[in-house]
């Protein structure tokens, strides 16, 4: 076996171990998060350059209170669709129970209301599948946070389909 093929084995063994590993991973990971679904396959193109396409990002429900404008929200859209999306705004009022959330891909030009993936108020809480779970890090001596995401493994779901 050439030096190639034993590198592409070797690398193919790591995607399923990792593979394996959210698998068994998450029941657990989800329980301790308050959420059926822990793990989010980013589709598109609207949130570079945080998070990419086929990019596996964990999530978890916090309480409505909880969640801040500069969260990354994970909703179903007015059209069904999962999008992945910062909050901008927050909003209360009839028809948010008990508030609303505007969200924006950070490259995107306007916001969802504008896009027609959500109402005019915003996402209410209840439409909320989850809150991307960020990380705090220390870069040059400068506070980032940044979502945790497990770069590109999520394009593996895409080939599955």
């Amino acid at each position: 076996m050439d030096a190639e093929m034993k590198a592409t084995l070797k690398t193919l063994a790591i995607v399923v171990a990792i593979a394996a590993v959210l698998v068994l991973a998450k029941n657990s990971i989800g329980e301790r998060l308050g959420i059926s679904t822990p793990f989010v396959v980013v589709e598109g193109y609207s949130m570079l350059p945080t998070l990419y396409n086929g990019d596996i990002v964990i999530v978890y429900k916090p309480s409505p209170y909880d969640i801040k404008i500069g969260d990354i929200l994970v909703y179903h859209s007015l059209r069904g669709e999962l999008v992945i999306h910062r909050v901008i705004k927050i909003n209360s009022g009839p028809g948010c129970k008990p508030l609303c959330y505007v969200t924006k891909g950070d490259n995107n030009p306007v916001d969802d209301v504008a896009l027609m993936l959500q109402p005019r108020l915003g996402i209410s809480y209840d439409e909320v599948v989850g809150v991307v779970y960020q990380i705090d890090l220390d870069i040059n001596g400068k506070n980032v946070v940044a979502p945790l995401r497990i770069p590109y493994l999520g394009l593996l779901s895409f080939i599955a389909r």
